[in-house]
């Protein structure tokens, strides 16, 4: 119990928080009785009140920037986890309706990168927007789509229980020991405990294909995928409680040196392309770039000084920029130059054999390994 509450103050949940949280998930009657499920629709709960929170504190003054935007990272990682779990289930028993209820995941994902990408830009105003949203999120499709799926379940007399033991097994979950804490405060039961999926090519999947990330340029599709790596051997390396210190800073160092290295190479390659097709908001693109660049340096140097939270910071810039800019910003390039998309992959085609693009084989086999094999 001690382990709990020292998680529970860890995450920033106090006695009146705990109290609010608790009465929220009972008031709104949302459990149903598929443990895995409640635990992320609970953890859904606690980021949608810490989001409030934030909104309440700053009462008007200046939002504290870094922490919304680990919260937006926290309903990122909610949203690639949850809506995969929910997706293979609908995939495993066959559920009537599971590409209407998919297009509404897809919704939700877009929904909150536009808002994170707003927040970027300076429109503090999204965040009260997000939060009404979400909390719709909860009534409208937990209350009626999700309990709808639930009750399938429970009347075909679906063997739930194996399935995610075949799961958790595989480890083909993750769920930390932050969910775990508030799922035991509020359902008051042990029965799900923390397990981490460490295999990195399957979360780079759930990330990309839960987000709806490609662009349809092989090219931008690939570095973004190795970006994506990344950001899941550094997640992995952070959470990871076996690990060795001097493992994890290695790992630390060497996921930094790849994004200084990545953000030189893929902005050149996507600089090239908009230059060459004329994309008319590249002024702004480009500086986004630049905000790239130095988050990557401004983590670098508080790795260097000893830092222990640079490497979990990074992890929540990286993921932000999945958020906000490749499935906001990059997609806009894809709208510009969809009539074009021949044309950029012979430009391509001439940037790669001139040199002044290279590929890699790990890069080339994570890219064949989600997309299928397609030419780069």
């Amino acid at each position: 119990m001690a382990a709990n509450t020292g998680t529970l103050e860890a995450l920033g949940i106090g006695p009146d928080f705990q109290e609010n949280l608790k009465q929220f998930w009972l008031r709104n009657n949302l459990k149903l009785d598929i443990p895995v499920v409640d635990l992320q629709h609970i953890w859904l709960v606690y980021l949608i009140m810490e989001l409030e929170n934030e909104l309440l504190i700053a009462a008007g003054e200046a939002l504290p920037e870094e922490k919304v935007r680990k919260i937006m990272g926290d309903l990122l990682g909610f949203a690639t986890e949850h809506f995969s779990l929910e997706e293979d289930l609908f995939l495993a028993f066959d559920i009537p309706d599971a590409m209407e209820h998919a297009d509404k995941h897809r919704h939700f994902v877009q929904f909150l990168s536009e808002r994170a990408s707003e927040v970027k830009s300076g429109k503090h105003d999204s965040v009260k927007t997000l939060v009404s949203f979400l909390k719709d999120w909860l009534t409208m499709h937990i209350l009626r789509d999700d309990k709808h799926y639930a009750d399938y379940y429970h009347d075909t007399g679906a063997d739930l229980k194996q399935y995610f033991q075949r799961q958790i097994e595989k480890h083909a979950l993750t769920i930390d020991r932050g969910q775990v804490a508030v799922y035991k405060l509020v359902s008051e039961s042990n029965e799900v405990h923390e397990i981490v999926n460490e295999n990195i090519a399957s979360n780079v999947v759930k990330i990309w294909n839960s987000n709806n990330l490609s662009t349809q340029i092989p090219i931008i599709d690939l570095q973004h995928l190795w970006l994506i790596h990344m950001v899941v051997e550094l997640d992995l390396a952070s959470r990871s409680r076996n690990m060795a210190t001097s493992a994890r800073e290695k790992i630390c160092q060497r996921v930094v040196q790849q994004a200084t290295q990545y953000a030189h190479e893929h902005f050149t390659t996507e600089e090239r392309i908009m230059e060459k097709f004329k994309f008319a908001e590249i002024s702004g693109h480009m500086r986004q770039h630049q905000g790239f660049r130095e988050f990557v340096a401004r983590r670098a140097l508080e790795f260097r000084r000893g830092d222990t939270q640079a490497a979990i910071k990074l992890v929540h810039d990286l993921r932000e920029w999945l958020l906000s800019h490749i499935a906001i910003e990059d997609h806009k390039i894809t709208i510009a130059l969809k009539n074009h998309l021949n044309d950029v992959q012979k430009f391509v085609r001439e940037l790669i054999n001139s040199g002044e693009i290279t590929l890699r084989k790990k890069q080339i086999d994570l890219y064949n390994q989600v997309c299928g094999l397609q030419r780069v």
